[in-house]
């Protein structure tokens, strides 16, 4: 049996995580932080600032000249967004591999789903800001990467225990591996300082019977995972769709309306966000 302590401690992928995703995180978190400050860290790496270039010369922003320097991108993007960028250009590369229990391609689409959704409800139900929740759901499943790596056999005994309905993902993670991938998540992105709400949002994701607040990023990616489990998009072929806490269900059917309009328009936000951040 294996901690969370376990698997993080012996996760080689975690030191594949660019220093500049590390780095611009921190940067967001500090007040005092600088557009320079973001140009010389950015600047180290080629392939972010072929996306962050790419990124504000599309459709999406508009704009009239075409920006060609690095402080100009930074400024348009938006420090959170670009945050955001540099995490999806990071895990990108770490969600590789896997075979038919589990696969690391398919958990990349879920991932991708679930920040997509939460981002939509976010902005459409609760009209707040969406950096944070995005974050979020892209990052909120990162401990299966690390299960994979460490204890890859066990994972997919959990996975077969899951199909074979003998409990939902993180029970049957708990029985055979001894820790689940929400501990594990969480410690990896506590490692890698991101902030309390997202680590909330890893912790809590399979967590219904705790009440957290309406709008928090826990209860907005809870909400997402949900619907994308009723979609098909799950991590584990043959998951049972999980249940909501009964005052996140109550919203859903108050709200059925709004719900049933963001399922609608999930292709079209998903086509939007390969454009921004090349998810395939």
């Amino acid at each position: 049996m294996m901690t969370a302590k376990d698997i993080v401690k012996k996760y080689s992928d975690t030191r594949t995580l660019p220093l500049v995703a590390i780095k611009v995180t921190q940067l967001v978190n500090d007040e005092r932080s600088t557009m320079r400050d973001f140009e010389e860290v950015i600047k180290l790496d080629p392939v972010l600032v072929t996306r962050l270039l790419r990124l504000v010369n599309s459709p999406y922003f508009g704009l009239v000249q075409k920006v060609e320097s690095i402080s100009k991108a930074v400024v348009f993007c938006g420090m959170k967004q670009l945050r955001n960028l540099v995490a999806v250009e990071a895990l990108r590369r770490m969600f590789q591999g896997g075979d038919e229990f589990f696969s690391r391609e398919k958990l990349w689409l879920h991932s991708a789903t679930v920040a997509i959704l939460a981002e939509m409800i976010a902005r459409r139900i609760f009209a707040i800001s969406a950096e944070e929740v995005f974050l979020a759901g892209i990052i909120h499943d990162i401990g299966l990467v690390a299960e994979d790596q460490v204890a890859g056999q066990l994972l997919r005994e959990a996975a077969k225990a899951v199909q074979q309905g003998k409990g939902d993902l993180v029970q049957c993670e708990q029985e055979i591996i001894g820790t689940n991938h929400c501990e594990v998540g969480v410690a990896l992105a506590r490692d890698w300082k991101l902030p309390d709400e997202v680590l909330k949002a890893i912790r809590y994701h399979h967590d219904t019977s705790r009440k957290m607040p309406l709008k928090s990023v826990a209860s907005i990616v809870l909400l997402a995972e949900y619907m994308a489990a009723k979609m098909r998009y799950a991590p584990v072929p043959g998951a049972p769709v999980p249940t909501l806490p009964e005052d996140l269900a109550r919203h859903v059917k108050n709200m059925m309306a709004n719900y049933k309009i963001i399922i609608r328009d999930l292709p079209s936000e998903m086509a939007k966000a390969r454009e921004l951040y090349h998810i395939d």
